[in-house]
Parts: structure tokens; sequence; C-alpha cells
């Protein structure tokens, strides 16, 4: 596990300082923390902005301790957090890992361009066949060939929008943001676009034409990371 200290060269607010410092010396296990908060989060707002919440709990079952309660309530949300958890961090932290070792040492920018591209034809297919095969079983897919037809149904419109979302997010870290920070960048990116489809999809009348049920974009791949474990 690497041991790396953050010190980026400008003043950064404390608690951002924290999590660079935590990547840096716990990378696996703040990632899947920060990947299973923000599932729950995410879905909790999606179903109160699409005005869907789930229904409230009988008074017997409350505990008066409010995020306790809201987590009894959003049976979804924990499964969301579970599945962040324990499957899409651990995922995408050894991909990327992997990633990064066939691309070690190659800085030419006909390297860099060869990662982005490894990334988004090898790393994210694997990425989002597993998502959408946890999505439909979290959704209630029951069989094998049920999994198999929400794969067929959203894997080719999910990889067209993670293409689309990736690229400009890359450029923008690329040009814009420290290496540090493209971590908590990019993971911001995939929870806040999984958050607005989750919520156009569960909208009576969505802005924007739903690509499947089961999208939830992940936490996107990157083409470079400063922590590795």
């Amino acid at each position: 596990m690497s041991t790396a200290v953050v010190t980026p060269s400008k003043q950064i607010n404390p608690l951002l300082a924290a999590y660079l410092q935590s990547l840096a010396t716990r990378p696996m296990l703040t990632k899947s923390l920060t990947s299973g908060s923000l599932s729950i989060l995410s879905e909790i707002i999606a179903g109160h902005v699409a005005g869907s919440p789930p229904p409230p709990l009988p008074a017997k079952e409350r505990t008066g301790i409010l995020p306790l309660d809201i987590l009894k309530q959003n049976h979804k949300a924990i499964k969301l957090g579970l599945y962040g958890f324990f499957v899409s961090a651990p995922l995408g932290h050894s991909l990327l890992a992997i990633l990064q070792k066939a691309f070690a040492g190659k800085t030419s920018a006909r390297a860099k361009l060869g990662m982005i591209v490894a990334s988004n034809l090898f790393v994210s297919p694997i990425q989002q066949s597993v998502y959408i095969a946890a999505m439909a079983i979290i959704n209630g897919a029951t069989t094998p060939q049920a999994i198999v037809n929400a794969w067929k149904m959203s894997i080719w419109k999910i990889m067209k929008l993670s293409w689309v979302v990736s690229t400009l997010s890359m450029a923008f870290a690329q040009k814009l943001l420290a290496p540090e920070l493209w971590v908590p960048f990019f993971t911001l990116v995939g929870q806040t676009v999984g958050c607005v489809i989750n919520i156009q999809v569960r909208s009576p009348l969505p802005l924007l034409p739903s690509p499947s049920p089961y999208i939830l974009l992940p936490p996107l791949p990157l083409p470079h990371s400063s922590t590795s474990e």
C-alpha cells in the first residue's frame, strides 16, 4: 500500500487536504467509503427531487434518529451503498492499477492518448457491464436472462454517455486541475451525472430522453492517478 504524503503546492481546504492524505495512504478504503457514501446520498437526493421518495416509515419502526430512519426508509439506497463499497470502488481501483502498470513510465503524447483509448475501450466496458448487472439485480432481476436483457438494453447507451462525459472531464482535469485532485474530481463528476440521470428517469416529465432505467453512471475510470495501492 502506498504511504506517500500529499503536499499540495497551494493552500487548500483542510478537509480536502485530509481526504487527499487518506486517499494517498489508504486508497482502497477511502475510495470504497467515498463510493458507498455518495451512492447512498445520490439515491436519496434523486428520489426526493424527482418527487418519488419511498413511503414513510410506520411510527412503530421509527427510531427517532433521523439518519437511521432515512436509511431504513431507503432500502435501495443501502443496496447501492453496498455495491459502491464492495464492488464499484474495488473494481475501479483494480482496473486502474492494471492500466497504470501497462503504461508505467510512458509519458509521451502517444502514450497518454493510448491510455485514454484503453480506458474507454477496455476498462470502462467492464465497469459498465458489472454496473448494469448489479443494477438489474437491485431493481428486481431474478434470472440470468433478465440480467442479460438489461445489459443488451443499456450497454451501448451507457457507453456513449460515458465516453462523452469522460472525454470532457479528462480535458478539463488535464488543463485545470493538479493530479492529486483528479480522483475526487472524477468521482464527483460520475456521481453528479448519475444523480441527474436518476432524477430524470424517475421524473413524471423527464427533461432528458431516458436511455435506460438502469443507468446511474459509476465513477469514471481515470487516465492518470497520483495514488495506487
